[in-house]
């Protein structure tokens, strides 16, 4: 699709908007900025960046919007200086809208004010939504098996750990269960023991080693 231009090389407008020529030569009047926009607001809303932030993708996209613009036919973002934003994996290439979108978050100076805090608002020892445990956490059998698929593999892989009854409390060990009696066991695991537990191993027999 090519601008339609004057004899004098002026583009050609009607009803205020400019015309193009599709390769079949249908002309076509295009608000050009009206779609820059839409497509625009459509990258802000697919775009992973906002799962972090507490502003909706259309007050994101009208913030930050103005550092993207088309240059030769591709994607260019800038700083609020107007310096360019480069990747910060590919080097010497421009960044994708993603990383130009989370590096203009990250420079922005009152950034904690739009970041959502990691777990806002979990109440002390609650168990982390589901998909969302965190890395050597241990949850139920029920929490494991509410996970999806997906999920389930990454939690085991991260170290994630499988209760059969209720997680335990973070840094607190699991006490195991009193050994059979006459056996001995060592006074660290005797005093992990609850007080019930403590009397039973004793009075079946079972020895405290030091």
């Amino acid at each position: 699709m090519k601008l339609k231009l004057n004899k004098d090389g002026s583009a050609v407008v009607r009803n205020g908007m400019p015309v193009y020529v599709h390769a079949n030569g249908r002309e076509e009047a295009f608000d050009a900025p009206a779609a820059w926009k839409l497509a625009l607001g459509k990258h802000f809303e697919t775009s992973p960046v906002m799962t972090g932030l507490k502003l909706p993708a259309d007050v994101a996209a009208s913030f930050f919007g103005d550092s993207f613009r088309i240059e030769a036919g591709k994607l260019v973002a800038v700083d609020k200086l107007g310096i360019q934003l480069y990747s910060p994996t590919r080097h010497g290439e421009a960044a994708d809208f993603n990383e130009a979108f989370a590096q203009l978050v990250d420079r922005y100076e009152r950034k904690g004010m739009i970041q959502r805090e990691p777990d806002a608002g979990a109440a002390p020892g609650a168990a982390a939504p589901a998909g969302r445990q965190q890395a050597g956490s241990t949850i139920t059998r029920a929490q494991f098996d509410s996970l999806p698929p997906e999920s389930k593999g990454k939690f085991m892989a991260q170290g994630g750990r499988i209760a059969d009854g209720p997680a335990a409390p973070a840094g607190k060990p699991v006490a195991s269960a009193p050994p059979a009696g006459g056996k001995a066991i060592t006074r660290a695991a005797f005093d992990q023991m609850p007080q019930t537990d403590r009397h039973s191993f004793v009075k079946s027999g079972g020895r405290i080693s030091d």
